[in-house]
């Protein structure tokens, strides 16, 4: 009977029993990375940017505004933004050319601070919770839409009513969608009160 050397076999498994305990223990310190990261999602969330508060509230109310050139809207939006920010909250906006009204969303940064002016869950980092995606227009995105959480409707409102008092209207298809209140033209308001 002949002799069959198991010499190259040995030396392969080893190699492979080698490669595959490299493989296991990067597998582990992958699997410890993503665990660490589902732990603490925070420190994915960048928090100082080295700019100033004041800085990043008129960015974002320029990058809102691309389309329309207004400094009224523009002002707006960084009172908007200054007092949300007191209240540990950010707005972020969008311009919807088709449209011309604006996008909004409110997003928490301190859902401590936040939950003395809005409700529901309140996890920084995540938009204040208003029922529909912003952006996606849905059957329940109508801002006076029912069906929803008491939390969801007073959130709606509370948006609704500080927009208003920044001079922006919520306009009727969604939550979401807002405009700049016009001011009326001299003589049509003139003409109204003749009318009277």
């Amino acid at each position: 009977m002949p002799v069959i050397s198991t010499t190259p076999h040995r030396r392969l498994f080893s190699r492979i029993a080698a490669a595959s305990g490299c493989t296991r223990w990067s597998s582990v310190a992958a699997a410890l990375v993503l665990a660490a990261c589902a732990h603490s999602p925070q420190a994915a969330v960048q928090t100082n940017t080295g700019e100033p508060a004041g800085a990043s509230i008129a960015a974002a109310a320029h990058n809102a505004l691309g389309c329309r050139s207004e400094s009224s809207a523009r002002e707006s939006l960084k009172n908007i933004a200054a007092e949300l920010q007191a209240q540990g909250m950010a707005l972020k906006t969008t311009c919807q050319a088709d449209s011309g009204g604006l996008r909004v969303q409110v997003q928490v940064i301190d859902g401590v601070k936040a939950s003395k002016v809005v409700r529901g869950p309140l996890a920084d980092g995540h938009e204040v919770d208003m029922g529909t995606p912003s952006g996606a227009v849905l059957a329940g995105a109508a801002g006076r839409a029912s069906g929803f959480s008491p939390d969801v409707q007073h959130n709606r409102l509370w948006l609704s009513a500080l927009m208003a008092r920044h001079q922006f209207d919520n306009l009727p298809d969604a939550w979401w969608h807002f405009a700049q209140r016009k001011p009326l033209a001299p003589d049509v308001a003139e003409t109204d009160l003749a009318a009277r």
